[in-house]
């Protein structure tokens, strides 16, 4: 029984054994796990529970770090764009060792702006290297703490967690190899691409400092004596063979920087695209317009200058002359570039639209422009070349002179352009002074100043008739549009809209202008420190800037707002026949660019809430002790435009004043009188007041005739006579009973009131003067005596 028992006993043993191994690892399981920190995990009540939550958070991680590094960080624009750098970088190296005795100026200040844009584009890639870096970072060290987690580790030591697990496992195993690679080796890649941004731009920011350093030294050297006087002999010691040579390799050199230029602010000539197609197609829709309903007279009649109805070249005017404002700091060859488009684009339009001699004047300055173009590429000058300048800048002289007064007379802003002819000429003087005393540099940037400056005026002149020429096809379309037989008095609109335009030109002008004299950074700067400088009184701050912007934005909405009606069929003429009735839609325009010029104001003064909140305190102070008529007669204009009592166009009466409804204003409205006279009326008036609308409903209005006629007994003939007159007139309405009442009747004569409908009560007057006539001949007619 010994054996027996002995093996009963192991076997229970064993039995007990296996029964309680999944209750131990159970009681394991249900103890919470503990954290780097020895402490007690409780965010589950199960480690089963921890190890699905594990889990399911690493899969999620990985999967995101491989969504990451498998679409790659966005460096498609650096590894594109960077080695364009480098070379403009390494061009500039070279361009400078060209130019180590000879400071050109012009050149150094094109690459002056050059490199300050390439600096801005390389801090700009080296901030995104370091954030894709710290990302790298971040996913690397959420990697190793997973690796480090108590749970993965039991997990990864645990056979029979990992046989529960295994697919998950193996997973995880997948996508972490995956998640390493990657991102090692997007690691190397941002690492590599940051040493060569850093590189170029410490490169760069020491090129940035020879070039201040050569402007320095230039703006010394151009006033002091650089080589020979004129009378000297003294001639280059290159030969002409070097010098081509190294006129072409600078040339190229600055060829290609000027394309990166133009890739790197393509969206310039986008925003130029947008403007030559909406000029276009406001030009063009406009002239539809007017060809579509029959009134090509009218086109004639305006005898349009500039612009046609298929306007491409005026489309590519406006947007050329508005690129200066695209970019305050253009390099110089960049606005040279634009300045020759201008050019050839004006020349093609001029060939048909001027005069032959004024046409042969511009070639004259266009072949002015070539020659000083030429002069740029001047290097080492020689003795030929130096007498040649000198001949050109008198020969421009002698032309500014006795042909530029003629140009002159054929184009807007007259005044201006005349002062432009005399900087034409006084630019020349000094560049011939600055040659025959050895000033090379200074000779050809006062030469090639004069011939742009003087371009680029015509240009800017010719761009404002283009855009009054455009203001003014648009209005007359808008009143063919709308049937208005009105005179329009467009001298009016087009004084206003040409100094506000003059405005724009006379500062595009002096950009070209500054540029080309290489003064333009140095009086932005100074201008730019003026206007940015903080100000105090008491605790308020304020610029200069937000004073100017604040004047500017409100004088441009009061100019829109009072001249927006003429694109509406609003008119400057007398009193009109016809009564043409328009919405509110005006008037609510004209309060939201009033309104939302005012924001736009308030807002450009950079003032705090508080502050403004002040403001309206105040005002509503001085509200309440005598602003309340003018308050009241804003709150009077805004019921008027939602209430429609009246209409622009209306025929009403107001006390003793009867007229059309000339126009709503936010204060006070306008009336127009049948004896030409304009009524002033405050809106709060015309809410307050008794308001007679003869046409709030239609046009229709009842006249009386009387007349007088000796008793007859052809009476029933008079009458009879007197109600066909009436009929057949067109202006009388034929559904209303025409009506013949007697006032009185006695042994002498029978007075008659004769009363009938017309169908427009703007010719109450016309057509009661003409019924009068017209009864008193048929009267006679059929021998009736008249009284």
């Amino acid at each position: 029984m010994q054996p027996y028992t002995s093996l009963n006993r192991r076997k229970g043993l064993l039995l007990a054994f296996v029964c309680l191994l999944p209750m131990a690892l159970w009681a394991q399981t249900a103890r919470p796990p503990r954290d780097s920190a020895g402490n007690q995990n409780r965010e589950r009540p199960g480690f089963a529970d921890s190890i699905l939550q594990k889990i399911e958070k690493v899969q999620q991680t990985l999967t995101r770090i491989n969504n990451v590094t498998e679409d790659g960080f966005n460096t498609t624009e650096i590894e594109q764009d960077l080695p364009d750098i480098q070379s403009n970088i390494q061009i500039i190296k070279e361009n400078l060792s060209v130019y180590s005795s000879v400071l050109n100026i012009k050149n150094l200040l094109t690459f002056q702006v050059l490199m300050g844009d390439m600096q801005q584009r390389l801090d700009g890639w080296r901030t995104s290297l370091f954030k894709y870096n710290r990302q790298l970072v971040t996913m690397q060290m959420e990697m190793r703490g997973f690796a480090k987690d108590e749970v993965m580790q039991q997990l990864r030591k645990d056979s029979l967690l990992q046989k529960l697990y295994l697919d998950e496992m193996a997973d995880i195993k997948k996508n972490w190899k995956l998640a390493r690679r990657s991102a090692k080796a997007n690691q190397t890649r941002i690492a590599q691409l940051q040493a060569n941004v850093s590189k170029s731009y410490f490169v760069l920011i020491e090129l940035q400092d020879d070039v201040r350093d050569r402007i320095r030294q230039s703006g010394m050297q151009s006033f002091s004596k650089e080589y020979n006087y004129l009378w000297e002999v003294a001639d280059s010691n290159k030969t002409s063979v070097e010098v081509m040579a190294l006129a072409r390799k600078s040339y190229a050199g600055q060829r290609k920087m000027l394309g990166y230029y133009f890739r790197a602010h393509k969206d310039n000539w986008l925003w130029l695209i947008l403007i030559a197609l909406v000029y276009f197609g406001w030009v063009f829709n406009a002239f539809r317009k007017i060809r579509h309903a029959g009134q090509q007279q009218v086109i004639t009649e305006a005898a349009f200058k500039y612009i046609k109805p298929i306007p491409v070249l005026a489309a590519l005017v406006v947007a050329l002359s508005m690129a200066p404002f695209f970019d305050l700091r253009p390099p110089s060859a960049y606005v040279e570039m634009m300045q020759f488009f201008l050019l050839l684009t004006l020349t093609i339009l001029f060939l048909r639209r001027w005069p032959k001699r004024l046409f042969y004047c511009w070639v004259a300055i266009v072949i002015f422009y070539l020659l000083y173009s030429f002069t740029n590429a001047i290097i080492t000058p020689r003795l030929s070349t130096r007498i040649a300048l000198l001949v050109l800048n008198i020969t421009s002289v002698l032309f500014g002179w006795l042909f530029l007064p003629r140009i002159r007379e054929e184009l807007p802003m007259k005044k201006f352009i005349r002062i432009v002819s005399f900087i034409y000429i006084g630019l020349n003087l000094l560049a011939a002074f600055c040659n025959l005393f050895g000033r090379i540099s200074m000779a050809k940037v006062f030469g090639t100043a004069s011939i742009y400056s003087l371009i680029q005026i015509i240009g800017l002149a010719v761009f404002i008739q283009m855009i009054t020429e455009a203001f003014y096809v648009q209005m007359l379309s808008s009143r063919v549009t709308a049937d208005t037989k009105s005179l329009l008095n467009y001298e009016r609109i087009q004084g206003k809209l040409s100094k506000l335009l003059s405005i724009g030109v006379v500062i595009c002008w002096l950009i070209i202008f500054t540029t080309n004299l290489n003064l333009y950074d140095f009086l932005l700067q100074g201008i730019l420190h003026l206007l940015n400088e903080p100000h105090r009184i008491g605790s308020t701050r304020f610029t200069f800037a937000s004073m100017v912007m604040l004047v500017f934005i409100l004088y441009v909405a009061n100019v829109l707002q009072k001249y927006i009606g003429y694109f509406f069929g609003e008119t400057e003429d007398g009193f009109s026949g016809e009564i043409t009735r328009r919405g509110p839609r005006l008037v609510m325009i004209r309060l939201c660019v009033i309104v939302c010029g005012f924001l736009l104001a308030i807002a450009a003064t950079g003032l705090p809430i508080d502050k403004i909140t002040i403001v309206l305190g105040a005002l509503g102070v001085g509200i309440g002790l005598g602003l309340q008529d003018i308050v009241n007669n804003l709150i009077s204009g805004i019921i008027l435009i939602f209430e429609r009592p009246l209409q622009l166009g209306d025929y009403v009466e107001i006390s003793d004043k009867k007229g059309r409804v000339k126009d709503i204003g936010i204060r006070a409205s306008r009336l127009l009188t049948t004896d030409g006279a304009e009524v002033v009326v405050p809106n709060g008036q015309l809410l307050s007041g008794q308001l007679t609308n003869w046409t709030l409903t239609n046009d229709h209005i009842r006249i009386e005739l009387p007349v007088t006629i000796s008793p007859t007994e052809k009476l029933p003939a008079a009458q009879e006579a007197i109600q066909q007159t009436i009929q057949a007139h067109a202006q009388v309405m034929h559904k209303m009973p025409v009506d013949i009442l007697f006032t009185h009747v006695n042994d002498k004569e029978c007075g008659l009131r004769v009363l009938c409908w017309i169908s427009n009560i703007a010719n109450e007057h016309k057509v009661k003067s003409e019924l009068l006539l017209q009864v008193y001949q048929a009267l006679k007619a059929a021998g009736v005596e008249v009284g």
